[in-house]
């Protein structure tokens, strides 16, 4: 049995990503907040033309002499 082409067009685009946190300090550590100051600087983004969200990466391996500092990476493309 032959095997299929699967051949995708994919269209020229450069993917930005940036990488964000709460302050250094107390409340570093709130999620929930951290997740609302994401989804504030996307809107913010918006400013600069349609974004389009091409992922999200949340990270907790930092930790300081306030506790956890969690991060979380956006991808996004703009049109």
């Amino acid at each position: 049995m032959p095997a299929e082409d699967h051949r995708v067009t994919h269209r020229a685009s450069s993917c930005y990503y940036y990488s964000i946190g709460l302050p250094l300090g107390e409340g570093q550590g709130d999620v929930p907040a951290l997740l609302r100051h994401v989804a504030t600087s996307i809107d913010d983004l918006a400013e600069h033309g349609t974004v389009e969200v091409a992922g999200l990466m949340y990270s907790d391996d930092e930790v300081n002499e306030y506790g956890v500092w969690p991060r979380m990476t956006v991808f996004y493309t703009l049109d």
